[in-house]
């Protein structure tokens, strides 16, 4: 009798064991839509603006990034007593950082436009639009932070790459690593992203990002609100 027990115990763990390696790629990426507030609430969500600050080898600065979804994104700055900004449309984009030696708005190379094309709907950037995902695969675990996660490689429709991480508790994006590159040159730029907090609207987002070039924390978040196109445009003085 105990031999039996024995030997149904094995065969269930067994049987679990393989349940939860046989999930695929696609399957782990809806229980992370659903985890962070399914489908239809995130469908909702048309523009976005997230006020905080960001943090740079010991340097903090405000700053708020606004977002229409496939329309335009725009990231305000301030720092040292003034301010900048960044802006990318789906065909331009302008670079003004005075604290940076900026002395007016500069226009952003083609490439570096298109590389941002992504930034220009918060839904892609939350892994929760299947429909820009061409192909997935589950290329096994990995620990991220001391947390069991999920290792996806991700690849949208226009060919770009990255390899995602996914809690296995949670369902969270914890951590993605892209390849970009920059002056001619390939760089591997890591992102995590923690503190999550559900918003009225239900869908559930975190509320810091962190990457080696530092870390941005956001305090505020107003999703649907009025947003004049015009700031899509470098400003004029």
């Amino acid at each position: 009798m105990k031999s039996i027990k024995i030997v149904t115990l094995a065969t269930t763990l067994f049987l679990a064991g393989n349940s939860l390696f046989a999930q695929t790629a696609d399957e782990i990426i809806q229980k992370h839509i659903d985890a962070v507030g399914g489908k239809k609430n995130w469908d909702k969500v048309k523009s976005i603006k997230l006020t905080g600050s960001v943090n740079q080898g010991g340097m903090e600065a405000s700053m708020s990034e606004t977002i229409i979804n496939d329309k335009g994104m725009r990231m305000d700055i301030s720092a040292m007593g003034q301010s900048g900004y960044m802006i990318c449309t789906k065909t331009e984009g302008w670079m003004y950082f005075p604290f940076a030696g900026q002395t007016s708005p500069q226009t952003l190379p083609a490439d570096q436009v298109k590389m941002s094309q992504d930034r220009l709907n918060f839904n892609n950037l939350q892994l929760v639009n299947k429909s820009i995902i061409a192909k997935s695969s589950l290329e096994g675990k990995d620990t991220i932070d001391n947390v069991a996660c999920y290792k996806l490689k991700v690849t949208d429709n226009q060919g770009n790459e990255q390899t995602c991480f996914i809690d296995g508790s949670t369902y969270y994006l914890v951590r993605t690593e892209n390849k970009i590159k920059m002056q001619d040159e390939e760089t591997e730029i890591a992102i995590n992203y923690k503190d999550f907090k559900k918003q009225a609207e239900g869908i559930t987002i975190p509320m810091t990002i962190s990457s080696p070039q530092g870390d941005l924390s956001f305090k505020t978040v107003e999703i649907n609100k009025a947003t004049d196109e015009k700031i899509f445009k470098p400003d004029t003085k």
